[in-house]
């Protein structure tokens, strides 16, 4: 009996461009890859540490882009290279969601928007008793949307910077007096806040200061408040179950956003010029 010849597809890769944010949103899409190629998730990016911990991933790894031209065996172990991004597409010009429009450039469907990403749980583990004792915190983010490297930080930024913090904190503190105030930030964006509090652990080395902490934080905040960056992705993860008020300037929340959230819409086009006041009001309805 002639012997039947199995042919064995090899895995695909993935590469992933834009912020944090963005490679978030792309955690929607998992499942969905994951069964229609029949292949857990070979990812390349900026910020492969983002999927290390999610059970769809075998693998993600760092991109360099000068790699490109000259490791072509690396790119020979996979049977698809795809680049697939929205942002290098007609979707600019459109008013479709992103994560819809990477949906239909893979060919499949995604019914819930929202992230579906991993933290990693024994860093959980670790950071659980100083968590804990927290008892009730929100989360909040003002600043973001570019990359950070030593002190090139834009502070106008395109219309996503946030730039009534310090009102709104004292607003929180007044209205929450019992919640603990965490904000997200890169050290070279801005002063320290009054009223945010910052911990160290007992050989005084800071807690919660990279993004994977931030990721683990969300899952057990209160709610978080934020603009269309980083930790409003964190946040939505749909995993955790959380809500939250995101505020928006230049970006729209039909398109980058969760109905899931309260969004609210600054008024100027290319700034978040939301007042505080208009802010707490809508707290009421997050609890």
């Amino acid at each position: 009996m002639k012997k039947e010849t199995i042919i064995k597809m090899k895995p695909n890769l993935h590469c992933i461009e834009g912020g944090v944010g963005k490679h978030l949103q792309f955690t929607a899409l998992f499942e969905e890859l994951v069964n229609k190629y029949n292949h857990q998730l070979v990812i390349s990016s900026g910020y492969p540490e983002l999927f290390n911990f999610c059970p769809q991933v075998a693998d993600s790894r760092f991109r360099n882009d000068s790699f490109l031209d000259s490791c072509h065996p690396f790119y020979s172990k996979y049977d698809n290279i795809f680049f697939h991004d929205p942002y290098r597409s007609s979707f600019l010009k459109g008013e479709t969601h992103v994560v819809e429009e990477w949906a239909n450039q893979y060919e499949i469907s995604v019914n819930d928007l929202r992230p579906s990403f991993d933290i990693n749980k024994r860093k959980e583990k670790m950071l659980l008793p100083h968590i804990k004792g927290l008892n009730d915190f929100i989360l909040l983010q003002f600043t973001g949307g570019q990359g950070i490297e030593g002190n090139t930080y834009d502070f106008s930024n395109a219309g996503r910077n946030y730039n009534h913090g310090q009102e709104l904190i004292y607003l929180l503190k007044e209205k929450f007096p019992a919640h603990i105030i965490i904000v997200f930030s890169h050290s070279n964006e801005r002063e320290e806040f009054v009223g945010e509090t910052k911990f160290n652990d007992q050989e005084g080395v800071p807690l919660f200061k990279t993004r994977e902490d931030f990721m683990i934080l969300a899952k057990h905040c209160s709610f978080f408040i934020a603009i269309d960056s980083a930790l409003h992705h964190m946040g939505s993860n749909r995993q955790f179950g959380k809500r939250g008020i995101v505020l928006w300037g230049a970006t729209s929340p039909d398109r980058f956003g969760y109905k899931e959230n309260i969004n609210m819409k600054s008024e100027y086009p290319y700034c978040v010029q939301i007042s505080p006041e208009k802010i707490m009001d809508k707290t009421d309805d997050i609890k």
